[in-house]
């Protein structure tokens, strides 16, 4: 592309009457006028770059406060040209695009806006896609455009938090070591966010009981507010810890979430969403749909203006006699061919429990943590028929089937079905499971 020759748009400008224009007399004096603008706002562009580095590294007036001192503009007209110009830096196409009038500066406004609060991770990546955006830019109104980016900021970031989650739960870890010269078990450890919520969010509530039940009786730590809090969370965890095995519950977690009805019901993350755990860390919207499967969840729903729907309200789980029902008829792990007992399973809802799924046997079946991870994170969708078939679709398109669950009672029905065809005598039981795979 080739910048116009503004003398000569001018030319065309003078040329006409635009007293006595007809139609086309009057389009060719704004496409003149467009494209002699677009090489202007070009040039302005260039001189606002110089005008940053001179502020830069000879202390020189910020670029906004010259254009609001010598432009005639607002300053927050100054500020929107410094902003326009240091876009113009990331996306060069767009500049020769814009001197050459093929896209306005509010294409460029547009774009800045739509980038402003992104991290720069995401950044990068959208901007790797410049020869797309400014197809787009070309193409459609800045108001059209504006919404194009974010759109397409939104899919990025929403790629970006799968991979991030997986990221984290793949550099988790515990370790603990005996200091020999103190006597006293040394550990580290690193935590993804849901995982981290769901120890500490205990731990800092039974500190407070804890140093509240010290100032009864007296303690003077607790009453002067001197005591050793990290001192405290440690023997909290303790406590925690070992009071969950003594009253061991599978699969069930304590996470307070704080998300939106439209966020938690679309899975797809805007603007105006609201999807983190109650100290603060981020969560993917899948992360919420999986977490309410099983666990027992303080879910805290707003509307877009951040006013309450409902809160306290906690998440429909397996109770225990549905757990010992699934047990009879999976010993493993739901999925084909996996061997992950039971016991270290998650109660999964086919239809999530809060897009209208019920907590009955027919909509659960059992999945191992990273199975779970799979159907939530990675797109994968279950189907399960009355006789319990598990059909399994990937995001590629590949379908799995899982014919019957593994489980003592589907194992006794069958052995007998076939023993009362060909007895063979071996008292050996059959095996019952079978997966399909299908293209």
């Amino acid at each position: 592309m080739s910048s116009p020759d503004p003398a000569a748009e001018l030319a065309a400008i003078f040329a006409v009457d635009v007293a006595a224009a007809d139609p086309t007399g009057c389009a060719a004096v704004l496409g003149a006028t467009r494209r002699l603008r677009g090489f202007i706002d070009q040039v302005e562009a260039t001189v606002t770059r110089r005008m940053i580095e001179l502020h830069e590294h000879q202390g020189a007036a910020p670029a906004a406060d010259v254009h609001a001192q010598t432009g005639g503009v607002s300053s927050a007209e100054g500020k929107r040209k410094e902003r326009r110009s240091k876009t113009l830096d990331e996306a060069p196409s767009f500049e020769d695009a814009l001197g050459a009038g093929e896209i306005g500066a509010e294409h460029v406004d547009a774009l800045a806006t739509a980038t402003a609060k992104l991290d720069d991770d995401v950044k990068d990546q959208l901007f790797d896609r410049e020869d797309d955006l400014l197809d787009d830019a070309r193409r459609l109104s800045p108001e059209e455009f504006g919404r194009s980016v974010r759109d397409l900021a939104r899919v990025i970031e929403r790629d970006n938090g799968i991979e991030r989650a997986t990221r984290q739960r793949k550099s988790t870890f515990l370790s603990r070591k005996t200091n020999t010269a103190t006597g006293l078990v040394e550990g580290r450890f690193a935590l993804h966010p849901e995982l981290a919520s769901k120890v500490f969010g205990p731990v800092d509530r039974h500190v407070g009981t804890l140093i509240a039940e010290g100032a009864a009786a007296g303690d003077p730590e607790c009453r002067d507010r001197s005591v050793d809090r990290n001192r405290l969370a440690a023997e909290a965890l303790g406590e925690l810890v070992a009071a969950g095995n003594r009253h061991l519950h599978p699969g069930a977690g304590d996470v307070t979430l704080i998300a939106d009805a439209d966020t938690v019901a679309s899975g797809d993350l805007t603007d105006e969403s609201v999807c983190e755990t109650g100290d603060g860390s981020a969560v993917a919207p899948a992360t919420v749909s999986r977490v309410m499967c099983n666990a027992r969840v303080t879910v805290v729903f707003v509307d877009e203006h951040g006013v309450p729907l409902s809160a306290g309200r906690t998440a429909r789980h397996a109770n225990r006699a549905q757990r010992r029902a699934l047990r009879a008829m999976y010993r493993t792990c739901g999925f084909g061919d996996c061997d992950v007992p039971f016991d270290r399973c998650e109660m999964h809802h086919i239809v999530p429990w809060e897009h209208g799924g019920s907590t009955d046997l027919d909509n659960m079946i059992p999945l191992c943590s990273r199975h779970h991870h799979v159907v939530h994170e990675g797109g994968w969708a279950l189907e399960l028929s009355d006789d319990r078939t598990l059909t399994i679709r990937q995001p590629d398109g590949h379908v799995f089937t899982v014919s019957e669950p593994d489980g003592p009672a589907a194992a006794a029905s069958t052995t007998n079905r076939r023993r009362t065809g060909t007895d063979t005598g071996t008292g050996a039981r059959a095996t019952t499971r079978s997966v399909t795979h299908a293209a």
